[in-house]
């Protein structure tokens, strides 16, 4: 973001607030240094074409007046404190350098999200459970997965979890390792990193990764959420949202799914050898037409 843009763009704001010379300010800095940051925000959102194209819905003041109710001052007030943060200047750029850097932050952060979620939204999930999961009264479900490897590349184990207070799971975590036979009944393993899930007041995001070594690694296994109680005399109580595996570099198109599309287009019988749970819900609404 361009620094000096936003220096001149609130310089001009200045010159249109109150010039009164008072020293009297109804914002600490650190308030005003937020405040500040929302008000870029909320310029930032009322320039997107989706909000300008509203016609007559299309209503900055909402967003101004809702800053100015959340800090609990007026706009006359606000004025008056750019006027008077601003008659220190080397108070002011420290100001606004801050406010730069958290934008920046926040500009950041939304890439990778953007970035993650178009990453995830083309790749294949690989855990065939149920994607929500609530552990509670009593109940103590198998959370392990064994999944057959194919492709190289780097695989992610991930979940929305919440933890709590009442849960009785001893040091719960999420773990997951490859896997290959070899002259031990156990086999050989390379560990991912294990996530201790703990006690929250919200869903939060846990995720291990690793890139598959080599390709005698056949399996990945773990467990969404293993426990160390000795027995199952406890109660659990554990949610479980957006449960996912998955390998950017495994794409639908690289399972032979759009193959599969075109078979089934022509009335090719071979499609019935994969199992109806495997079958993308695009697939399954052609079968039902068809049916019809």
């Amino acid at each position: 973001m361009n620094k000096q843009f936003i220096f001149l763009l609130f310089a001009i704001v200045l010159l249109f607030s109150c010039t009164s010379k008072e020293k009297k300010t109804y914002l600490s800095q650190d308030d005003f240094t937020r405040i500040v940051f929302d008000i870029h925000l909320a310029d930032g959102v009322l320039t997107t074409k989706n909000i300008v194209s509203r016609g007559k819905e299309y209503k900055p003041s909402y967003y101004y007046n809702s800053i100015y109710k959340k800090y609990n001052i007026t706009p006359e007030q606000f004025d008056s404190c750019v006027s008077f943060y601003a008659q220190n200047s080397a108070l002011y750029e420290t100001i606004y350098e801050k406010v730069i850097d958290s934008l920046n932050r926040l500009e950041t952060q939304f890439r990778i999200a953007l970035k993650d979620s178009l990453v995830v939204s083309d790749t294949v999930n690989l855990w065939k459970g149920r994607r929500r999961i609530l552990l509670a009264r009593g109940r103590h479900e198998n959370l392990n997965f064994s999944i057959p490897l194919t492709e190289m590349g780097i695989y992610t184990v991930r979940a929305r979890i919440q933890r709590f207070k009442d849960d009785g799971s001893w040091s719960p975590f999420l773990k997951a390792y490859f896997w290959k036979e070899d002259s031990t009944k156990q086999g050989k393993r390379i560990n991912f990193d294990s996530i201790p899930i703990d006690f929250s007041d919200k869903l939060l995001k846990y995720e291990t990764q690793l890139e598959r070594p080599d390709s005698t690694y056949k399996e990945l296994r773990g467990s969404i959420v293993a426990w160390s109680n000795p027995d199952s005399n406890f109660t659990q109580h554990i949610d479980l949202r957006d449960i996912m595996i998955f390998n950017p570099q495994i794409k639908r198109d690289s399972l032979g799914l759009d193959s599969i599309m075109k078979t089934r287009r022509f009335g090719d019988g071979r499609f019935e050898k994969y199992d109806e749970l495997d079958k993308p819900k695009k697939i399954r609404d052609i079968k039902e037409l068809k049916k019809k």
